[in-house]
């Protein structure tokens, strides 16, 4: 399991940036479980954080701006809960599979659904587990044009889907393809001919060490080295376009461990 610290930043978080690192420094990560130096009080539950951009420039096409990001200067409007289900005392915390949820689009707006621990200080240890069944209900997506129509056939994969876009007659019409989620999108598709995608979640399962004032969207995205897309568990929906016509279809990536 690979670890992502999730630090402060500003000259006004040194006491929150130094709880982080004390408790990198001496927790042992192993496959199923993170270990404390010691016992303390601690709460399990799921940490749930969204952020939007309040301030920022649009840019991209009118039919694709909510993936397409914002110039710089963006100012965002964060919110952050930790939702605990139990408390205890404790040294070791296991990980068990649990579904999750991120999203994260180009300027660090998006969502994140994590489940995990929080301790006493605000200090919080959050997983990922990765293993996905990819439920669709349909193999393909047909879409009618003023002059013909689009194709879009579908194979789900270990940790995402292929699809390969097909323009009947074969001509230049610019197609798009986005995978939405329950707050942001990503372009999976977006030329003129026609051609093959492949979009794959998360594959390593990921102990993420922050602060429940901390960690937002586009904190983790800044820790993940400018990760942008989504990855996770529940609903999500396919968008196909081709000019003004549109398809949607829904679709459930379900845990492979229940």
């Amino acid at each position: 399991m690979q670890t992502v610290a999730v630090l402060p930043r500003g000259p006004f978080s040194k006491g929150r940036r130094k709880a982080i690192e004390r408790t990198l420094s001496g927790v042992e990560v192993l496959d199923n479980a993170a270990v404390l130096p010691e016992s303390e009080e601690v709460e399990y539950g799921r940490f749930v954080a969204g952020s939007s951009v309040l301030v920022g420039g649009k840019v991209g096409g009118s039919r694709l701006t909510y993936v397409s990001g914002y110039s710089s200067g963006w100012l965002f409007n964060t919110s952050r809960k930790f939702f605990p289900r139990k408390s205890g005392v404790s040294a070791e915390l296991e990980l068990e599979p649990e579904t999750y949820r991120i999203e994260i689009d180009t300027p660090g707006s998006g969502l994140l659904e994590l489940p995990g621990y929080r301790l006493k200080n605000g200090v919080l240890l959050l997983y990922t587990t990765p293993g996905y069944r990819f439920v669709m209900p349909k193999e393909s997506m047909t879409l009618e044009t003023k002059d013909g129509y689009v194709q879009l056939s579908l194979t789900p994969l270990e940790r995402g889907m292929k699809g390969r876009v097909e323009q009947y007659p074969d001509k230049k019409r610019y197609v798009s393809v986005v995978l939405r989620g329950k707050s942001v999108g990503d372009i999976l598709f977006y030329q003129e001919e026609s051609a093959g995608f492949r979009y794959e979640f998360l594959k390593e399962p990921t102990l993420i060490v922050s602060h429940e004032k901390v960690l937002s969207p586009q904190a983790l995205q800044r820790a993940m080295n400018g990760f942008i897309g989504l990855s996770g568990h529940g609903e999500f929906t396919l968008i196909l376009e081709a000019g003004k016509a549109r398809e949607e279809m829904e679709f459930t990536v379900e845990p492979t461990w229940e």
